[in-house]
């Protein structure tokens, strides 16, 4: 089987180690000129119980070097309307992820392409070119994230394409701020509280401090730090300590999930993988733990003798359970 994978993010690099791993001939195709910079995202954690499972599946290698990443005893702070809760948890960082992912894709012998472009269909499989030459695949793997890379190439061959949400679309903020003295890590999230602008998630890291919050209709105008601390809830305004500074403010509009949906009818060969950027809430790593899980999917389904349209099924199938269901912080942090 001929596999061409669009992307160069953890999503693709992630489904080409997979991929490469059941013998299969694997081809990148990395992000083409004249599109803008691939999409980024600091995710400040990924629970380690749940993406080392499927990445210990997917590779020995690419467990080990997560593992050897991760920071065992980070202090986490659950805040509740009582008071708060504190334990720890595993840390792993998206640049460590991302250093992971390219120590185990360097042991792959895989193709890279570059400005790769679909040309037309042979049944159900899908012909490309590009500079390096050009092709037939029996499998093609959107991991481009928005879909950006991808959406006008697949207009000739499935028209009906379309971008879906799951959940409400919400506009999280993330405010900076800059602490007079260091402090120990310390990772905080809560309280769960309705209302305008509700704190979600937090952390202390050294001389910074971040504060994300999801804004809704009636949220106040924020531009200085007391507009921060008159802001969110009155347990996390406690926390910013006095001589702070607000330095930088960030904001991300986010459903649940997003994901590109095709018609099996016009593009039965096609998997597109979730983006890792749209989850709830932003820089939990929630959505990187999911891409995790599709990929481990996408192999056991071909490793068992799966057929395409059957791993794209397995992988819809999931994505449907998993994301419909009530997302709450407690069980993305717990």
């Amino acid at each position: 089987m001929d596999v061409l994978i669009f992307g160069d993010g953890p999503a693709a690099r992630l489904a080409a180690i997979a991929l490469a791993g059941l013998g299969l001939r694997v081809v990148r195709a990395l992000p083409r000129p004249g599109l803008g910079p691939p999409p980024t995202t600091r995710h400040t954690h990924v629970v380690a119980r749940t993406v080392l499972p499927s990445a210990a599946a997917i590779d020995a290698g690419l467990a080990q070097e997560i593992t050897a990443r991760i920071a065992p005893d980070c202090l986490w702070r659950q805040l509740t309307g009582d008071g708060c809760t504190e334990y720890t948890e595993p840390h792993i960082s998206r640049a460590a992820i991302d250093s992971a992912l390219a120590v185990c894709l360097a042991r792959r012998p895989l193709e890279a392409w570059r400005d790769v472009t679909l040309t037309g269909r042979c049944g159900t499989r899908l012909s490309a070119r590009s500079a390096a030459g050009a092709g037939v695949f029996d499998l093609v793997i959107d991991a481009t994230g928005a879909h950006r890379a991808t959406r006008a190439m697949l207009a000739p061959f499935a028209p009906a394409a379309r971008l879906e949400d799951d959940g409400p679309v919400r506009l999280y903020q993330t405010y900076e701020l800059a602490l007079p003295a260091p402090q120990p890590l310390l990772h905080w999230s809560g309280p769960a509280v309705e209302g305008p602008t509700r704190a979600l998630y937090g952390d202390f890291d050294g001389r910074r401090m971040r504060i994300t919050a999801a804004l809704g209709r009636g949220a106040p105008r924020i531009a200085t730090l007391d507009d921060v601390a008159r802001a969110v809830h009155p347990q996390v305004a406690a926390l910013i300590p006095k001589g702070a500074r607000l330095v930088r403010r960030t904001a991300t509009i986010a459903p649940n999930y997003r994901r590109l949906r095709v018609p099996e009818a016009e593009m039965p060969n096609w998997i597109a993988l979730g983006d890792a950027r749209s989850q709830w809430p932003p820089r939990l790593g929630t959505g990187l733990s999911a891409l995790f899980r599709q990929c481990r999917i996408l192999q056991e389904t071909l490793a068992g003798g799966g057929t395409p349209q059957e791993a794209r099924t397995a992988i819809d199938t999931w994505l449907d359970t998993e994301w419909d269901k009530q997302m709450t912080l407690s069980a993305h942090l717990r």
